[in-house]
């Protein structure tokens, strides 16, 4: 190979493979690390100022969504329907997960155990992982 050495082009696949590899997880996740993902890759978030304003909108994207709880408390999960009342679809104990088929334009709340809202969470365009702290 005429210019390129066997170790440059070795570490350049090595970085190549490194870099890929540490994406992987990150794709979907809402932790601080998962800046370089597109935003149209992440879950919005909301805050609860704004419960009153936030209705489901039209049903045409499909996604999912994962919430996992590791904030050592009960967390209940509520949809915003289309016409901005709510729906409790459960909660999760602690260390507990759950994926919800949803829609991109759906607005799910995170709330305590009596339904006190913490947060606000708009879905991601592809698959996403929420992690409740």
């Amino acid at each position: 190979m005429s210019g390129i050495s066997w170790r440059a082009l070795w570490a350049s696949f090595f970085l190549t493979i490194l870099f890929s590899l540490s994406l992987g997880p990150l794709v979907g996740e809402t932790e601080a690390s998962a800046q370089l993902v597109p935003s149209s890759a992440k879950p919005g978030m909301r805050s609860c100022s704004e419960e009153r304003s936030l209705r489901s909108e039209k049903s045409t994207e499909p996604t999912k969504i994962t919430f996992v709880n590791r904030s050592g408390m009960y967390r209940k999960i509520i949809w915003i329907n289309y016409q901005g009342g709510s729906k409790d679809y459960g909660g999760l104990n602690p260390g507990e997960k759950k994926t919800i088929n949803t829609f991109r334009t759906h607005p799910w709340i995170i709330a305590t155990g009596p339904g006190d809202c913490l947060q606000i969470v708009l879905p991601a365009a592809e698959p996403a992982t929420v992690v409740l702290k």
